[in-house]
């Protein structure tokens, strides 16, 4: 049966993700491998995983609980600005877009040691999948980076802190003060 990222036995706990840098990649170096010819590869965890999910909003009736994918692109534009990815930026034309409307690539960053096989860094996209929460494992064609190749430890890091991302608070600071 499917469980929430948040409630999954293996997922790590967020003194675990405190070890991870989330980067986003710069939409010149999207550009410039795109322009090479290269292919982003996506594997959609959503659609490819069927023991583990992301609960935006339990309950939309429930008082004091909105997070609905709209929120969710709210917090990560307040934190990485608008969409990098071509096709996918934000006023862009959307006639042909289906399931996404804004995509986001992450460059995932091992800090520390973390018990399982992880590597050192890996892509990440964050996007809306029909009005809930996506993230897929990524990789360049020009990498030889295939992402159905990554082990259950890659993907539930991946859920777990674009989850928090957008779920939780985040400290930061702005002017020398932290907020």
């Amino acid at each position: 049966m499917p469980v929430d990222i948040r409630d999954h036995p293996d997922a790590p706990s967020i003194e675990e993700l405190r070890e991870f840098t989330l980067v986003p990649v710069s939409r010149e170096e999207i550009e410039t491998r795109v322009g090479a010819g290269e292919e982003l590869r996506e594997l959609n965890l959503r659609e490819e995983r069927n023991d583990v999910y992301v609960q935006l909003n339990s309950d939309p009736d429930e008082p004091g609980s909105s997070l609905d994918i709209g929120m969710v692109l709210y917090r990560l534009v307040q934190l990485f600005g608008t969409p990098q990815v071509p096709g996918f930026e934000a006023g862009g034309d959307v006639s042909d877009r289906d399931d996404t409307t804004f995509k986001y690539l992450f460059r995932l960053i091992r800090e520390g040691d973390i018990e399982g096989e992880l590597p050192e860094e890996w892509l990440v996209t964050v996007f809306d999948n029909h009005v809930d929460l996506g993230v897929a494992l990524a990789g360049w064609s020009g990498d030889g980076v295939d992402p159905s190749v990554y082990g259950d430890d890659v993907a539930l890091v991946s859920l777990a802190l674009a989850t928090n991302v957008v779920t939780e608070p985040v400290t930061c600071a702005y002017e020398d003060k932290w907020y």
